[in-house]
């Protein structure tokens, strides 16, 4: 309300005689003068804010080459933005600003030229990490951005068309915002993840530069605009200030980003749905991959999944991230609904990389069930049950029989789909493993597959591994 009472207010004190041609020399009255003394405080919150950030943000500049003498001052490969975040030397600024060429140089809001080095990048985030040599440098901090609100008062810094050191001003438009192919400020295309949306002037130039709130604190990273001149149109949009120092810390730390994984399936939840249970928004679990941890958290399909970590999941871009921002092997709290009611559940997150590593070994490979002979791959299979509907049915492709095996032995062959044993359906053929290992010894298991489009079943008695 305040924001709103200001802007009213100044809007009004613009019209008043005083301030008009009619009357200049008038001496303004109490309410004049109230307008007056909430525009200056506006005013100096600004400066206050531009003063504390600016010693911190750095003019970015990137070449193919080590060359100056004679070179031409139009030939940089790239121009950018960047701020100090770290006493000794580290810069944070996007990856689409350094990408273009090997030698970085960084010059400092006192005129300093030093060379850069980079410490690592994260393209899905569109952050990369300089590092630079040098004493007496001032380092911004961070705010909290999900504490952030619409509507607030933010200032955006940087080197827009080359023009070093510029502040402009305005609020943040919306949080949250998902994927979407935007333009960024270098003037090219890229698939990012989540924004701040702000109406302050971002152009070419600005990317990697801060947004910062009224106490000069980093709200984010600038990164890309929305226009269709390739200027400023009043939609600009910054990474948040969480994930852009989660992942910077993980660079320095480590060199690189390990991201989480939790194994689910998702789909948005229903703009209807959530107002039917009160709730902002969530994701809902279409299924759980077998022997995840969300299997292992006791997360189940149909689930709502509000939180991970404290971090609100109104939709599937925040849900990722949350998981994202969760390191491998530590435990993180999800709250989530089931049935309409709120429950919470602890899961322990793996490493998203090993995990597709992992999975694509087992498909190069084939996954042995050697109780029957067997290897098979994980497949979904999509039957048409009428003009419009698809039926999908989870199984596995067998790739390969062993010879003399039982599979070979009742006839199995490569390429059937195994969609059932003795009328269950599994997740994972470790599952299957552990079902059979679990059985009578000699009882029979009966085998239900599509050959083609053809259903069929087999019998057969698993051998003892």
């Amino acid at each position: 309300m305040k924001s709103i009472q200001l802007a009213t207010t100044i809007t009004l004190l613009a019209l008043t005689p005083s301030f008009g041609l009619a009357n200049p020399l008038a001496e303004p009255d109490s309410t004049q003068k109230q307008a007056m003394s909430l525009a200056f405080n506006i005013s100096d919150a600004f400066e206050y804010a531009a003063e504390k950030i600016e010693p911190s943000v750095v003019h970015i500049t990137v070449r193919n080459s080590t060359r100056t003498k004679f070179r031409n001052p139009h030939a940089s490969e790239g121009l950018g933005s960047g701020v100090i975040v770290d006493r000794r030397g580290y810069i944070l600024t996007n990856n689409h600003v350094i990408e273009a060429g090997r030698y970085i140089t960084v010059r400092l809001a006192d005129g300093r030229e030093l060379s850069a080095r980079l410490v690592g990048t994260f393209p899905e985030t569109d952050i990369a990490v300089l590092k630079i040599e040098a004493d007496d440098i001032v380092a911004a901090s961070f705010a909290d951005s999900e504490a952030a609100r619409v509507g607030q008062w933010v200032l955006a810094v940087g080197s827009p068309f080359g023009f070093e050191q510029t502040v402009t001003a305005g609020i943040i438009s919306a949080k949250g915002r998902g994927s979407a192919n935007l333009q960024l400020t270098q003037g090219r295309g890229q698939k990012l993840q989540e924004f701040i949306q702000t109406d302050a002037a971002i152009n070419p130039g600005n990317s990697g530069g801060p947004l910062v709130d009224l106490h000069g604190n980093i709200l984010g990273i600038n990164t890309a605009i929305i226009s269709r001149t390739g200027s400023n149109n009043g939609l600009g949009f910054a990474i948040p200030a969480d994930i852009a120092k989660a992942v910077m810390e993980q660079i320095i730390e480590t060199g690189r980003v390990e991201r989480g994984w939790l194994g689910i399936d998702m789909v948005p939840l229903s703009p209807m749905h959530a107002h039917e249970l009160g709730i902002e928004g969530g994701v809902v679990i279409k299924s759980v991959i077998g022997d995840s941890p969300a299997k292992e958290a006791g997360l189940v399909a149909g689930d709502i999944i509000t939180t991970v970590g404290g971090r609100t999941t109104e939709n599937i871009v925040r849900l990722s991230n949350a998981i994202m921002l969760t390191k491998p092997d530590e435990p993180v709290e999800i709250e989530f609904i089931r049935n309409t009611k709120p429950m919470s559940t602890t899961a322990t997150v793996s490493n998203r990389d090993e995990e597709i590593l992992v999975a694509s070994r087992a498909i190069e490979r084939g996954i042995e069930l050697s109780q029957i002979g067997a290897k098979v791959l994980p497949r979904i299979l999509e039957r048409r049950r009428g003009r419009f509907q698809i039926e999908t049915l989870p199984g596995f492709l067998v790739a390969d029989i062993a010879r003399g095996s039982p599979a070979d032995r009742r006839g199995l062959e490569i390429g059937d789909f195994i969609f059932q044993i003795n009328g269950q359906i599994f997740d994972s053929a470790r599952e299957i493993t552990q079902y059979i290992r679990e059985l009578p010894p000699s009882e029979p298991i009966r085998i239900r597959f599509y050959r083609g489009t053809k259903p069929m079943y087999v019998d057969l008695i698993p051998q003892s591994n």
